[in-house]
């Protein structure tokens, strides 16, 4: 491996497991602003999840799904982030990789139902059949935008589709499609369904305790930096691969310099939209969800049209 390759993997890396919590502290931080509050410091969640990863957890109960589940979920999370570019570095590449991606994504929400229905908790269980109802009305929606976007591509590459990506009307729907599943996906206020800490206490985490809780605290973050970083991406490398040859390693960094101003972005967009928003009841987001899924179908067919 070269001196470049290792020095995008680290930075690869930083970014999948170091960033993530940084980048909730900047959240939490523009939402108190916008609140008008003083707000915790930007590296109060690097200090909450040091907090728990060194306690011990209380066990309500010794089933082996309940206590494995933050581990699968913090696994398919940073498995997903592995398969997406990072400028011109891709940590795991292959054909057909974005099945895999959407595959891992979906063992994440399955985990989090595993561990809400593994226990006896009336806020639990309903947190996990939350889950289960709003990853089944949004998991379609992203799999339209991605598949509207291969179409448009020939490819069943997350590196290749946006090498090959170029404008037509579908793709701009499809990118609309793409920042709606990724926002919705990443529970984001009015989304944050599942948990509703004021109103299920957490839902599936609830009996959740220590490590185990930051483990899977940790995990959450970490997907919601895998799918903004993939619609980063999407839009970020057709962009720059007009202005900068991406395959050199001035390109790949600038790419990546992009890649990461973008996600950022769409996190201060996001406590924006948070600190301004209130929850949806679960019957309204998978009504929502169905009028846009179906609206992706119209999208879909104007695709295969050539459009």
């Amino acid at each position: 491996m070269t001196l470049e390759k290792i020095a995008f993997a680290a930075l690869s890396l930083m970014i999948i497991i170091l960033l993530p919590p940084l980048l909730d502290g900047i959240s939490r931080k523009i939402k108190a602003t916008v609140q008008e509050r003083q707000g915790p410091p930007v590296f109060q969640t690097y200090y909450d999840l040091s907090s728990l990863l060194s306690m011990e957890p209380i066990l309500p109960t010794d089933r082996l799904g309940f206590l494995i589940a933050p581990y699968v979920a913090f696994a398919s999370a940073v498995s997903a982030a592995l398969l997406l570019p990072f400028g011109n570095f891709v940590p795991v590449a292959f054909t057909g990789d974005i099945f895999v991606f959407l595959y891992v994504l979906a063992i994440f929400s399955i985990s989090m139902m595993m561990a809400g229905f593994l226990v006896n908790n009336t806020y639990s269980n309903a947190g996990a059949n939350r889950e289960m109802m709003l990853i089944l009305s949004v998991e379609p929606i992203l799999g339209i935008a991605i598949g509207i976007l291969a179409l448009k591509t020939h490819s069943l590459s997350v590196s290749g589709i946006p090498l090959n990506l170029s404008l037509t009307p579908s793709v701009v729907l499809a990118f609309i499609f793409l920042a709606y599943a990724v926002y919705t996906e990443c529970a984001f206020i009015p989304f944050d369904i599942a948990e509703a800490e004021t109103e299920i206490l957490e839902g599936p985490l609830v009996e959740y305790s220590g490590k185990l809780l930051g483990i899977f605290k940790w995990a959450m973050l970490i997907k919601r930096v895998a799918l903004i970083w993939l619609f980063a991406s999407f839009i970020v490398i057709p962009v720059m691969k007009g202005f900068v040859d991406i395959t050199t390693p001035y390109g790949g960094a600038v790419t990546l310099a992009a890649q990461l101003v973008l996600l950022v972005v769409f996190y201060v967009m996001s406590a924006i939209i948070e600190s301004t928003t209130a929850r949806m009841k679960v019957i309204q987001a998978i009504r929502q969800n169905t009028v846009i899924f179906l609206a992706g179908i119209v999208a879909l067919v104007i695709a295969s049209l050539g459009w």
